[in-house]
């Protein structure tokens, strides 16, 4: 332990005390006990305060060292994760008892994977950290540094091959220059392995209709081989070729005509015989052809036959599909200007694609238009989806007040299997259900596994929040039995006095035979009917499709859990059948709009439409006798979407279809969904470089107009890190992480609030640099022990070397000598006030305050008396003559004592003096008593 103090300059106060104290004593001619006491306080206190104000402080060496690691876990380095474990634990063995480790692990993003800790436990394995495709040391380094405690010996070992992507690890190492912190780095070098890799893979930007575009591929290889080259046009394979691969770059050059316009994703993948990184063996490029617009139809069985003879008759390009072939990304939407759905159920579509068509309107100007039918709109289950998001129309009816008496039970699986994304889309699929009924509707939610239990029990929703928060905090369960559940829901719903009662069945397992039969033709005698959904391979199809055929309900097979909310949505609407106006009637047109000329002949009658609600931003053109819409417009972003709640076969639009302005009429609904804005000229320069990608975009025209510059992965996110800045006139730049994607760049300028230019393209990321075969990065790693009193390790007992000085932790005392200096001053005023008489007569009390007891036993001197000589007694005087005998006696007149005394009583000087202290102990004991 040593001593230390912070001020020491504060010490020279010392030069005044002196003099002033030398002053006060010679001021003091006579010296009594009172100057003594002053004196000795005043320099006491006069000490004490200067002690204060130095900040004395006592160090205390500080024991052990704190040592962070920090493991790199990106991909470069993947497969050393064992060989970084073994250099981890055995460096733990060879730590002192007095040291302490922690583990940090770092890819993109740093997290703490074990605390601060003495114990020598192995470390068998760490947890992975997300987006491995980047290396940011500086992440780890910043959490480490945070972690360690303050005044103590710290020390971050970095576990790495020194290459990182993001961030920058060496100017956070400068940043602890200053703290008590030492860097070290152990280097891991990977093993080079077999590989060839695609360096690059590029087409034209832009291209024209029935031009051979040019591919140029080139590989990268560490050894000779041979290899198959694929090349897929929109995922249909286009070139597929044999190819030998030398050590070193390779290039080869192909092409292809692109007999459509449209956007064109290609994709080039190499696959060698033998290769140890196949993540670096993919690309892709975007071509943009341009020419006349295309639509994409997609309909079931032939209902759209009509609007596609009145597009095709108008030369519109046209491709028409099922549901099921709709794309899965992003490119495979924008390859169209304008997309038409026909009688298309909810469920055919996962959440996932509803996504991309959104983001395809909004963000790219994608025409959407919706016609209608007994699968469409509410009764197809797109209540709360991004399809309607992007609709003139809601899902939701305005004359709800209408609908019959409903009792709706779900009945779900809540078995261990359904763990994860199904059981919880499930449950939101539930919950959508209840805000499609109305308060006073009947509903149950049933969930099972071997027993059932009633989360919700079967009564009129009086709380819609309330039952929807309930659905959704139902936990999992074990087994699968069915039969139980689906009883106690017939059960609930056979006796209620309900217009329309309905049962819905999702599980994805099998369970024990039962009566089912039995149960469900009872429930049909009490006008209950069932639908069922089986989730997923695992679940008893047949069974499922078999109760659905004797309830008189639907069933569902679905292998995607996202469309499980619009097969419930579309439950819950066909179940209320009140979506459906089926009165025949002529609708009118509303004036004034640039379709209402086309009707100036009249308006053919129509026999049935689906209830929707007009948008409070859409425009109503066709309006019903109820005056719900049956034609209505919007615009959404950067596009335009269109409704038609009437089908195209002429069952439910009547004359509609042989109307004689039909074929105009749709291709005048299919030409407004198209941009209205001019195509824009602008100079697109992409890079990626380490782990971000780079966008730079000028203007050609209108250079002082904003730019509004969006970026969407093939997923159809957006990525809200690419946030563009002006770096110069109608000149922006952006920047994003630069993930293996392919990204669509959508750049637009707008002149008082409206959309004058737009342009789309797209990047390439073909894959994270981490999958690169590259050296240790040596610079990099002595820069970093340089700073810091670090040492690049070669040994794990280096690890818990000693610190590379001593370390105290202080703590400061100069708290009590001012306290003690605060009341030693109070004492000095106290005595230059009334002086030392308070201390004696404080100390003659305490002396006359002893015990009686002690008063005996402390013996008194022995005092001889001697005899008075033996003399003749004076006779007695009357009063006037004693007063006569003294005339001059200052002392008051006694009064005479009753009792007389003999002559031989006369007291001595020591009889007097028993006789006081016996007076004063009476006096005392009387005190006492009383």
């Amino acid at each position: 332990m040593q001593l230390q103090i912070e001020h020491p300059l504060m010490l020279l106060f010392l030069i005044p005390v002196i003099i002033s104290l030398v002053r006060f004593w010679r001021k003091k001619k006579q010296k009594r006990s009172k100057d003594y006491v002053i004196f000795s306080l005043r320099s006491l206190i006069y000490f004490l305060i200067i002690l204060g104000l130095v900040i004395p402080s006592l160090l205390y060496p500080v024991k052990g060292v704190h040592t962070v690691f920090v493991l790199d876990q990106s991909e470069s380095v993947k497969r050393l994760e064992g060989e970084m474990l073994d250099f981890l634990n055995r460096s733990i063995e060879e730590k002192g008892d007095e040291d302490s480790y922690a583990i940090i692990t770092v890819a993109d993003k740093a997290r703490l994977e074990r605390s601060f800790t003495g114990d020598k436990d192995e470390v068998s394995t760490v947890s992975v950290n997300e987006e491995t495709n980047f290396t940011n040391l500086e992440e780890g380094i910043k959490l480490a540094s945070s972690y360690l405690p303050k005044d103590s010996k710290g020390r971050i070992v970095l576990l790495t091959d020194g290459v990182e992507t993001n961030g920058d690890s060496l100017r956070q190492a400068e940043l602890l220059s200053s703290k008590n912190i030492e860097f070290d780095v152990r280097a891991f070098q990977p093993p080079n392995v077999l590989d060839v890799s695609i360096q690059s893979f590029t087409t034209p930007q832009n291209g024209f209709e029935g031009e051979a575009v040019p591919f140029q591929v080139s590989l990268d290889s560490n050894f000779d081989t041979t290899a198959t080259l694929q090349i897929s046009q929109n995922n249909e394979m286009i070139i597929q070729e044999e190819i030998v691969v030398a050590k070193g770059m390779n290039y080869y050059s192909y092409q292809a005509p692109l007999k459509e316009p449209g956007l064109y994703s290609f994709k080039a993948e190499i696959i060698p015989i033998e290769d140890k990184i196949v993540e670096n063996n993919l690309s892709h490029s975007i071509t943009t052809v341009n020419g006349q617009p295309k639509v994409l139809l997609v309909d079931q069985g032939g209902q759209g036959e009509n609007v596609y003879q009145a597009l095709t008759s108008s030369g519109w390009r046209v491709d028409r599909i099922q549901p099921e072939l709709l794309p899965t990304n992003l490119a495979g939407f924008l390859a169209y200007e304008s997309i038409l759905f026909h009688n298309i159920s909810g469920h055919h579509l996962s959440e996932t694609q509803m996504k991309l068509m959104e983001t395809a309107v909004r963000d790219f100007g994608v025409g959407f238009i919706m016609t209608g039918g007994d699968e469409s709109y509410g009764l197809g289950g797109y209540f709360q989806t991004p399809i309607e998001k992007i609709l003139p129309v809601d899902m939701d009816v305005k004359g709800k007040k209408e609908i019959p008496s409903l009792g709706l039970v779900i009945v779900l699986d809540r078995s261990g299997s359904m763990m994860g994304e199904k059981f919880e889309l499930a449950k939101e699929a539930a919950a959508r259900s209840v805000e499609l009924l109305r308060e006073d509707d009947t509903f149950g939610f049933i969930a099972f596994d071997t027993e059932p239990w009633s989360v919700v029990e079967t009564a009129p929703i009086s709380d819609k929040k309330d039952v929807i928060e309930t659905i959704r905090s139902t936990a999992l369960g074990g087994g699968t039995d069915i039969y139980p559940s689906l009883s106690l829901a017939y059960e609930q719903l056979n006796n209620l006095d309900l217009k329309r009662k309905h049962i819905i069945l999702l599980t994805d397992g099998q369970s024990p035979d039962g009566a089912y039969e039995e149960l469900i033709g009872e429930g049909l005698e009490n006008n209950v009917t069932l639908s069922t959904v089986a989730i997923g391979g695992d679940a008893d199809i047949s069974l499922l499709e078999e109760l659905a055929g004797y309830g008189s309900g639907r069933f569902y097979e679905v292998y995607e859990a996202s469309s499980v909310p619009s097969i419930l949505s579309r439950e819950t609407a066909l179940t209320t059948k009140t979506y459906i106006e089926d009165n025949p009637h002529v609708p009118f047109v509303t004036s004034g709009y640039d379709w209402s000329n086309r009707f100036s002949g009249g308006t053919p009658p129509i026999n049935s439409y689906i209830a929707t609600t007009l948008k409070t931003r859409a425009d109503q053109i066709i309006s019903s006798e109820k005056e719900d819409p049956i034609l209505a417009r919007m615009n959404y972003g950067l596009g335009r979407t269109v409704a038609w709640t009437s089908d195209v076969t002429g069952a439910w639009s009547g004359g509609f279809p042989i109307w004689s302005e039909w074929t105009g009429f749709w291709n005048e609904i299919v030409t407004w969904t198209l941009p209205s804005y001019e195509k824009g000229n602008y100079d697109i320069q992409t890079s990626v470089e380490g782990g971000k990608a780079t966008v730079k975009v000028e203007a050609a025209e209108n250079k002082l107009l904003p730019l509004t510059i969006s970026v969407s992965n093939n997923k159809g996110e957006i990525i809200e890190k690419a946030k563009s800045r002006l770096i110069g006139p109608g000149q922006y730049e952006l920047e994003f992480p630069a993930l293996p994607e392919i990204y669509f760049l959508n750049i637009s300028q707008e002149e008082q609030g409206e959309t004058v230019n737009t342009y789309s393209s797209g990047m390439v990321v073909p894959y994270s640099t981490e999958f690169e075969q590259k050296p240790v990065n040596q610079e990099l790693i002595k820069n970093l022990t340089s700073i810091n009193n670090g040492k690049i390790l070669e040994k794990p007992t280096e690890a818990f070397r000693p610190w590379h000085k001593n370390l105290y932790q202080s703590q400061s005392v100069w708290s009590p000598f001012i306290i003690l200096a605060f009341f030693l001053l109070l004492l000095e005023i106290f005595i230059r006030r009334f002086g030392l008489s308070p201390f004696y007569y404080l100390k003659s009390n305490l002396i006359l305050k002893k015990k009686p007891a002690e008063m005996k036993e402390k013996k008194l001197p022995s005092i001889k008396v001697k005899e008075p000589k033996k003399t003749k007694p004076k006779p007695i005087l009357n009063t006037h003559e004693i007063r006569k005998e003294n005339p001059v006696s200052s002392e008051p007149t006694k009064k005479p004592n009753t009792e007389q005394r003999p002559a031989t009583e006369k007291s001595s000087p020591t009889t007097n003096n028993e006789d006081r202290m016996a007076q004063l102990l009476k006096a005392k004991n009387r005190k006492r008593k009383g």
